[in-house]
Protein backbone atom coordinates (compact mmCIF):
# COMPACT_ATOMS: atom_id res chain seq x y z
CA UNK A 1 0.00 0.00 0.00
CA UNK A 2 1.68 3.14 -0.99
CA UNK A 3 1.83 5.46 1.99
CA UNK A 4 0.31 8.50 -0.01
CA UNK A 5 -3.00 6.68 0.00
CA UNK A 6 -2.43 6.91 3.78
CA UNK A 7 -1.25 10.16 4.10
CA UNK A 8 -2.89 13.68 3.27
CA UNK A 9 0.36 15.46 4.14
CA UNK A 10 2.45 18.30 2.17
CA UNK A 11 5.66 16.44 1.45
CA UNK A 12 8.65 18.10 1.28
CA UNK A 13 11.68 17.28 -1.11
CA UNK A 14 14.46 15.84 1.23
CA UNK A 15 17.85 16.01 0.53
CA UNK A 16 20.16 13.23 -0.47
CA UNK A 17 22.86 13.09 2.39
CA UNK A 18 26.18 12.61 0.52
CA UNK A 19 29.07 10.51 2.17
CA UNK A 20 32.62 11.98 1.31
CA UNK A 21 35.26 9.27 0.53
CA UNK A 22 38.15 10.45 2.84
CA UNK A 23 41.85 8.56 2.76
CA UNK A 24 44.55 8.37 5.32
CA UNK A 25 48.16 7.07 5.29
CA UNK A 26 48.75 3.43 6.81
CA UNK A 27 51.37 2.94 8.99
CA UNK A 28 53.91 2.01 6.20
CA UNK A 29 53.47 5.33 4.54
CA UNK A 30 51.31 4.16 2.09
CA UNK A 31 47.64 5.35 1.44
CA UNK A 32 44.16 3.68 1.92
CA UNK A 33 41.08 5.13 0.08
CA UNK A 34 37.43 4.57 1.41
CA UNK A 35 35.22 3.96 -1.63
CA UNK A 36 31.37 4.69 -1.46
CA UNK A 37 30.71 1.61 -4.12
CA UNK A 38 27.10 -0.02 -3.01
CA UNK A 39 28.99 -3.13 -1.70
CA UNK A 40 30.90 -0.39 0.79
CA UNK A 41 29.74 -0.39 4.61
CA UNK A 42 30.39 2.32 7.88
CA UNK A 43 29.51 1.94 11.19
CA UNK A 44 29.93 5.55 11.55
CA UNK A 45 26.10 7.07 13.46
CA UNK A 46 24.88 3.28 13.14
CA UNK A 47 24.04 0.43 15.33
CA UNK A 48 25.62 -1.56 12.53
CA UNK A 49 27.06 -1.86 9.31
CA UNK A 50 24.74 0.10 6.56
CA UNK A 51 25.38 0.64 2.64
CA UNK A 52 27.39 3.63 1.91
CA UNK A 53 26.56 4.76 -1.87
CA UNK A 54 25.51 8.58 -1.96
CA UNK A 55 22.19 7.59 -4.26
CA UNK A 56 21.48 5.44 -1.49
CA UNK A 57 21.25 7.35 1.43
CA UNK A 58 17.95 8.93 3.35
CA UNK A 59 17.11 12.23 3.39
CA UNK A 60 16.92 14.61 6.59
CA UNK A 61 14.78 13.19 9.10
CA UNK A 62 13.55 16.96 10.06
CA UNK A 63 12.17 19.27 7.81
CA UNK A 64 9.81 23.22 8.18
CA UNK A 65 6.75 20.72 7.83
CA UNK A 66 8.12 17.60 10.03
CA UNK A 67 5.56 16.77 12.95
CA UNK A 68 7.11 17.25 16.37
CA UNK A 69 6.57 14.16 18.59
CA UNK A 70 6.24 11.71 16.50
CA UNK A 71 9.63 9.16 16.88
CA UNK A 72 12.34 9.38 14.21
CA UNK A 73 12.13 6.15 11.65
CA UNK A 74 15.41 4.52 12.52
CA UNK A 75 15.31 1.14 9.57
CA UNK A 76 16.15 2.77 6.06
CA UNK A 77 15.29 -0.34 3.60
CA UNK A 78 17.61 1.19 0.83
CA UNK A 79 20.88 1.14 3.16
CA UNK A 80 20.29 -1.54 6.19
CA UNK A 81 18.83 -4.44 4.08
CA UNK A 82 22.04 -6.48 2.59
CA UNK A 83 22.68 -7.83 -0.63
CA UNK A 84 23.04 -11.47 0.20
CA UNK A 85 19.48 -11.08 2.22
CA UNK A 86 17.94 -9.52 -1.06
CA UNK A 87 19.04 -11.93 -3.72
CA UNK A 88 17.97 -14.75 -0.92
CA UNK A 89 14.77 -13.22 -0.97
CA UNK A 90 14.72 -13.77 -4.97
CA UNK A 91 15.12 -9.90 -6.04
CA UNK A 92 18.08 -8.68 -7.30
CA UNK A 93 20.34 -6.41 -6.03
CA UNK A 94 21.97 -4.20 -8.41
CA UNK A 95 18.02 -2.86 -8.96
CA UNK A 96 18.23 -1.40 -5.59
CA UNK A 97 16.94 2.10 -5.93
CA UNK A 98 15.40 5.22 -3.71
CA UNK A 99 11.87 5.65 -3.72
CA UNK A 100 10.01 8.41 -2.94
CA UNK A 101 10.88 9.29 0.68
CA UNK A 102 8.09 11.35 2.60
CA UNK A 103 9.00 13.71 5.63
CA UNK A 104 6.78 15.81 6.81
CA UNK A 105 3.45 15.21 9.10
CA UNK A 106 4.42 11.58 8.77
CA UNK A 107 7.71 10.16 7.83
CA UNK A 108 8.29 7.10 5.62
CA UNK A 109 11.85 6.32 4.05
CA UNK A 110 11.03 4.12 0.66
CA UNK A 111 13.65 1.68 -1.08
CA UNK A 112 12.10 -0.52 -4.55
CA UNK A 113 14.00 -4.02 -5.96
CA UNK A 114 13.08 -5.83 -8.78
CA UNK A 115 13.11 -9.26 -9.32
CA UNK A 116 12.28 -11.95 -11.74
CA UNK A 117 8.73 -12.54 -10.77
CA UNK A 118 8.17 -10.27 -8.28
CA UNK A 119 8.81 -6.51 -7.90
CA UNK A 120 9.21 -5.11 -4.25
CA UNK A 121 8.74 -1.67 -2.39
CA UNK A 122 9.65 -1.42 1.23
CA UNK A 123 8.33 1.60 3.49
CA UNK A 124 9.24 2.26 6.66
CA UNK A 125 7.30 4.15 8.84
CA UNK A 126 6.53 6.65 12.35
CA UNK A 127 2.55 6.30 11.73
CA UNK A 128 1.47 4.38 14.86
CA UNK A 129 0.33 0.48 14.67
CA UNK A 130 -3.07 1.31 15.93
CA UNK A 131 -3.50 4.08 13.05
CA UNK A 132 -2.48 1.27 10.53
CA UNK A 133 -4.93 -1.04 11.89
CA UNK A 134 -7.97 1.38 11.83
CA UNK A 135 -7.14 2.37 7.91
CA UNK A 136 -6.74 -1.31 7.03
CA UNK A 137 -8.47 -3.19 8.85
CA UNK A 138 -11.59 -3.93 7.14
CA UNK A 139 -9.15 -5.89 4.29
CA UNK A 140 -6.54 -7.21 6.14
CA UNK A 141 -5.44 -10.16 7.95
CA UNK A 142 -3.17 -10.72 11.41
CA UNK A 143 -0.02 -13.06 10.82
CA UNK A 144 3.22 -13.12 12.03
CA UNK A 145 6.34 -12.63 10.68
CA UNK A 146 9.12 -14.31 12.36
CA UNK A 147 7.37 -13.59 15.62
CA UNK A 148 6.50 -10.13 14.68
CA UNK A 149 3.35 -8.69 14.68
CA UNK A 150 1.83 -8.19 11.14
CA UNK A 151 -0.54 -8.44 8.49
CA UNK A 152 -1.61 -9.47 4.92
CA UNK A 153 -2.89 -6.24 3.51
CA UNK A 154 -4.73 -6.79 -0.19
CA UNK A 155 -6.21 -3.54 -0.84
CA UNK A 156 -8.87 -3.11 -3.32
CA UNK A 157 -7.96 -0.29 -4.63
CA UNK A 158 -4.95 -2.13 -5.26
CA UNK A 159 -5.72 -5.38 -7.09
CA UNK A 160 -2.20 -6.11 -8.10
CA UNK A 161 -0.69 -5.38 -4.92
CA UNK A 162 0.11 -7.62 -1.99
CA UNK A 163 1.01 -6.29 1.27
CA UNK A 164 3.09 -8.00 4.43
CA UNK A 165 3.11 -4.68 6.76
CA UNK A 166 5.04 -5.53 9.94
CA UNK A 167 5.24 -3.68 13.58
CA UNK A 168 7.97 -1.97 14.66
CA UNK A 169 8.66 0.42 17.49
CA UNK A 170 8.00 3.80 16.08
CA UNK A 171 5.29 2.65 13.39
CA UNK A 172 5.28 0.05 10.71
CA UNK A 173 7.01 -1.32 7.99
CA UNK A 174 4.81 -2.09 4.56
CA UNK A 175 6.04 -4.76 2.09
CA UNK A 176 4.48 -3.92 -0.89
CA UNK A 177 5.06 -6.85 -4.12
CA UNK A 178 3.66 -6.76 -7.42
CA UNK A 179 4.10 -10.00 -9.72
CA UNK A 180 6.32 -8.95 -13.15
CA UNK A 181 4.74 -10.11 -16.63
CA UNK A 182 7.19 -12.96 -16.24
CA UNK A 183 5.60 -13.85 -12.32
CA UNK A 184 1.80 -13.39 -14.25
CA UNK A 185 2.69 -16.09 -17.20
CA UNK A 186 4.12 -18.13 -14.18
CA UNK A 187 0.44 -18.20 -12.93
CA UNK A 188 1.34 -16.14 -9.41
CA UNK A 189 -1.75 -15.40 -7.67
CA UNK A 190 -1.67 -12.45 -5.92
CA UNK A 191 0.27 -13.03 -2.79
CA UNK A 192 1.93 -16.15 -3.67
CA UNK A 193 5.17 -16.15 -1.72
CA UNK A 194 5.05 -12.69 -1.00
CA UNK A 195 5.33 -14.34 3.30
CA UNK A 196 8.32 -15.89 2.35
CA UNK A 197 9.72 -13.22 0.67
CA UNK A 198 8.95 -10.67 4.08
CA UNK A 199 10.65 -13.90 6.22
CA UNK A 200 13.80 -13.56 4.55
CA UNK A 201 14.39 -9.49 4.69
CA UNK A 202 12.50 -9.36 8.55
CA UNK A 203 15.63 -9.86 10.02
CA UNK A 204 17.35 -7.35 8.76
CA UNK A 205 15.08 -4.77 10.44
CA UNK A 206 16.87 -5.54 13.65
CA UNK A 207 15.50 -6.92 16.71
CA UNK A 208 15.87 -3.69 18.44
CA UNK A 209 13.55 -2.13 16.13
Amino acid sequence: MNPRNLLTVVVAAGALMGLVACSTPDQSGETASATSASSAVSQTNSPRPTLTESRLQPPPLENEYTTQGRPEVVFDPCTWISDEAVSKAGLDPATRRRGTDLVAEYTFLTCDFEGKLRNLSIESGNVAWEENLQKTGTYSEPLTVNGREGLLVQDPQQPGVCGIHMRTKVGFVMFSSSRTFEGSEAGLQRCDGVLEIAKVLEPEIGAEN
